[in-house]
């Protein structure tokens, strides 16, 4: 099942699984995850999330990053290749959050072909260089 909402609304148990196992360390999404947790929350990012019977699987969220809207997204192991990460991105651009005519940043190449798929025709990719990211 797949549900779209604020991140300040996500159950605290899918909160705490996604800041433990389903973000890179002092990632910013790790810290904003993990400001929701404590009540500091300061953001209501939407977040698509999708949960099977062995409870969340996967999430997908956009930002506004460099004045472009992002798609970042994470998907459990046993759960990848079969059209989760799409189907979560699909779910943000159903619920308004991202806009295909806008230009969208993604940061691996496989979200970039879910973004072309999607039908997002400006998409840029970046990858991470030190201590900056650099467009690909």
């Amino acid at each position: 099942m797949i549900s779209v909402m604020a991140i300040d609304g996500v159950h605290p148990r899918d909160l705490l699984a996604i800041k433990l196992r389903m973000t890179h360390d002092d990632s910013e999404w790790q810290q904003e995850v993990t400001a929701v947790l404590e009540g500091q929350a300061s953001n209501i990012t939407p977040v698509a999330l999708c949960h099977r019977d062995d409870g969340l699987v996967g999430w997908a969220c956009s930002h506004v990053w460099r004045g472009m809207q992002t798609l970042e997204q994470w998907v459990d192991d046993r759960h990848r290749r079969c059209g989760v990460a799409t189907a979560l991105s699909a779910a943000l651009v159903a619920h308004g959050t991202l806009d295909r005519r806008e230009t969208i940043a993604v940061f691996s190449e496989h979200t970039e072909g879910i973004a072309r798929r999607l039908g997002f025709a400006d998409v840029h990719r970046y990858k991470h260089d030190g201590s900056d990211w650099v467009k690909v």
